[in-house]
């Protein structure tokens, strides 16, 4: 159980460290206090990155948020052992796939051409560096520790999203057809990571006694 407290923290570390919860109430906190943590970038706070996004740009970061999450569950279903993590990862790549193919409609339709920015780019290399820590030569090679860990992922990428949510792309927005959009995803994200708590939670916790 320790090495799967680690990995929650470890995978967590990055949302927590914004001060933003896993789920909408930010005072929470699902990482035990005695977990160290390795901090990710902080995508959109580290000095020199242009906090002030053009739609193009907000778009690109969309459009990045869901290939993420995508690429994660793709990794990640084929490892787990514990069929609610499967079938969540296997979740992911349909919904966000799908996801993704309405945001490049509504984008292709509004002549709003994606911009990269350095906050998609960062957002890129997070998912990445998120994909590194599972393949790593520490990471847990199979069962609940494992399933822990890929479960996180998805818990840290969400996390992840719906603060760049709130802080930074609902607030800029200004074509009224993309703002709808990041609103329906907003809400979708909150949605996956409520499911991703509950999965997390049965992991961790030990079963109730008879």
């Amino acid at each position: 159980m320790r090495t799967a407290k680690f990995w929650m923290g470890t995978l967590l570390a990055g949302a927590l460290a914004l001060g933003y919860g896993c789920g909408s109430d930010a005072s929470k906190d699902p990482v035990p206090q005695d977990v160290p943590q390795q901090q990710l970038p902080d995508a959109g706070t580290d000095a020199g990155v242009n906090l002030t996004l053009t739609d193009a740009q907000i778009a690109r970061v969309l459009q990045v948020a869901n290939e993420g999450e995508v690429m994660l569950g793709q990794y990640a279903a084929p490892l787990a052992t514990d069929e609610a993590v499967r079938d969540f990862n296997n979740q992911m790549v349909t919904e966000h796939t799908a996801v993704k193919q309405r945001l490049d409609a509504l984008l292709a339709a509004e002549g709003i051409t994606p911009e990269d920015s350095p906050l998609s780019l960062q957002l890129q290399t997070e998912v990445q560096q998120l994909m590194l820590i599972l393949q790593g030569p520490d990471a847990p090679a199979k069962g609940a520790a494992l399933d822990l860990a890929l479960i996180s992922a998805q818990l840290n990428a969400h996390a992840r999203t719906a603060f760049l949510a709130d802080s930074l792309l609902s607030p800029q927005v200004s074509s009224e057809a993309l703002a709808q959009e990041a609103m329906a995803e907003r809400q979708a994200v909150q949605q996956h990571i409520d499911e991703a708590e509950a999965i997390q939670s049965d992991l961790v916790l030990p079963p109730a006694m008879p």
